[in-house]
């Protein structure tokens, strides 16, 4: 906790300034236009795709696995539809194609993805496109291997193999783009090396192929787009969030401060006392205070006018910053003209020279005081209390003693330091 209040007066229309920062506005307007190209601008893109890299690793490995075991499921379809080439279908499904697609599987899956996360973001998209094409260039194969006069209608499996890339493994647009132009390619080149392929069937067979890559192409789309619009709009809730926070944290810092002089309440100095007081019974350690209290300040008050009071205060202020320079000293507003100060690890001869100090620096100010009776000028009265903390004593027993010695010291005069020990207070009551 600092000691020291902020320097700067309360604004709160500044505390939402962070929310026009560059990233937030960037953010409103993508989500005000739209990013019809699926790429946001900068460097967004690239955190994007690092934040999203953990979730689409996941998704990739379970649907992986199902799309796997479909596809060797197909092993039933080659049994029916290609029967004279089911054992080379089955030496490029269960031996080629699915080890090749486990050790993918396994180097992603390891050590929670250490592997792919090694690598560029769009690794696993071109994973995914090569294992699509891979797939559907086994089926071409397979078709052009066989004799069967079923074999035209097999083609249809081109539309599974689509639906996997763009919609099940949920492919990047442009590389789900890319990655249907080429399995389109792969088709045609399927139907040229069948050689006898049926004219009845072409465009039947070849239009159900490209209504399946229009339609995927269409819902991935759709599904980029959507996932985009939710990771800007989660990025902009935890801006706002974060901003409300500091917001908050801001306010409370605020509603801790006197409006006047610029230095901490009387309750947010009883809060930093209970801390030290706490820290020092178990150290052993000494800690002072300091009670001052502007001389005759009703009079002054009465001869000058009140705005001219409050700028002797603030000034008295800026002095009592000035001259108790430790960061863990704090000194506050206790409450009309009086204030405090604690000094923690402090004893009563360094506390008695602060307090002289502060006594000289408030005369030295030459403020007129034509009512005083201490001075022709403003000065202060200063009660110093000082002793080694033990759990027998309470933080509040030492701001009764500064009291004591305040009252003390404007009996006496005023204008002058009065220095009482706590435990003596305490005990003397």
């Amino acid at each position: 906790m600092s000691s020291f209040p902020p320097s700067s007066s309360p604004d709160i229309s500044k505390l939402a300034a962070g929310l026009n920062d560059p990233l937030m506005v960037r953010i409103n307007q993508l989500l005000d236009k739209g990013f019809p190209w699926m790429r946001f601008p900068g460097s967004l893109e690239q955190q994007f795709l690092l934040d999203v890299a953990e979730a689409r690793r996941k998704h990739f490995v379970i649907s992986s696995v199902i799309a796997l075991l479909i596809y060797n499921g197909f092993l039933v379809a080659d049994y029916l539809m290609a029967r004279d080439v089911f054992w080379l279908a089955v030496q490029i499904r269960i031996l080629f194609f699915t080890p090749l697609a486990l050790f993918f599987i396994y180097l992603i899956q390891r050590q929670r993805g250490a592997f792919i996360h090694s690598l560029p973001t769009a690794s696993l998209e071109v994973i995914v496109v090569s294992g699509g094409l891979i797939a559907a260039t086994s089926l071409a194969f397979i078709l052009s291997e066989t004799r069967s006069p079923l074999a035209p209608y097999y083609h249809v499996g081109f539309c599974v193999v689509v639906l996997y890339g763009n919609v099940v493994q949920r492919l990047r647009f442009w590389y789900a783009a890319v990655f249907s132009v080429a399995l389109l390619g792969i088709h045609v080149a399927g139907i040229v090396l069948l050689g006898s392929f049926p004219p009845r069937l072409l465009w039947p067979i070849v239009s159900m192929v490209l209504s399946s890559i229009v339609f995927s192409l269409t819902a991935n789309y759709v599904m980029e787009r959507d996932e985009r619009k939710r990771y800007l709009l989660t990025l902009r809730e935890r801006g706002v969030v974060r901003e409300l926070t500091r917001a908050h944290e801001r306010l409370q810092e605020l509603s801790r401060v006197d409006a006047l002089t610029g230095l901490y309440n009387r309750r947010h100095f009883q809060e930093y006392l209970q801390q030290v007081w706490e820290r020092a019974q178990y150290d052993g350690s000494s800690v002072s205070i300091l009670m001052v209290d502007v001389d005759h300040f009703k009079k002054y008050n009465d001869r000058y006018g009140h705005p001219v009071g409050d700028e002797c205060l603030s000034q008295i202020a800026s002095v009592l910053q000035s001259t108790l320079r430790r960061p863990q000293d704090l000194i506050a507003r206790y409450g009309g003209e009086e204030f405090i100060a604690v000094l923690p690890t402090t004893d009563a001869s360094y506390a008695m020279a602060v307090a002289e100090r502060v006594r000289v620096a408030v005369e030295a100010l030459q403020m007129r005081h034509e009512s005083s009776s201490a001075s022709h000028f403003v000065t202060v009265s200063i009660g110093v209390v000082s002793c080694k903390a033990d759990f027998l004593l309470k933080s509040s027993a030492l701001v009764s003693a500064a009291d004591q010695a305040l009252y003390q010291a404007k009996h006496e005069g005023r204008n002058r330091i009065c220095v009482l020990d706590a435990k003596a207070a305490a005990s003397a009551h």
